[in-house]
C-alpha cells in the first residue's frame, strides 16, 4: 500500500496536505486521513533525515580517523 516516495516527494506532498487542512474546507473525515496521511510522511522524512545523519557520522569518523592517522606518522 505504501508507495516508496523520495525524501523531496514526501516533503512536496505533506505540504500539499497541509496547504488543504489549512484551507479548511474539507470534512473533519478527509482531514483526518489527511491528517494520518501527514504523519505518515513525517515519519518517512524523519527516517531519511535520520539515514542521511548516520551516513554524514560515518564519513566524517572516517575522514576523522583518516586525519589522526597521517598526523601520528
Amino acid at each position: 500500500m505504501e508507495e516508496k516516495l523520495s525524501y523531496e516527494d514526501a516533503v512536496a506532498k505533506l505540504e500539499e496536505i497541509i496547504k488543504q487542512l489549512e484551507q479548511g474546507e474539507i470534512s473533519l473525515e478527509k482531514s483526518i486521513n489527511l491528517f494520518t496521511e501527514g504523519i505518515n510522511l513525517v515519519k518517512t522524512c524523519n527516517r531519511y533525515l535520520n539515514q542521511a545523519e548516520e551516513k554524514i557520522k560515518v564519513l566524517l569518523d572516517d575522514k576523522l580517523e583518516d586525519f589522526s592517522w597521517s598526523k601520528e606518522e
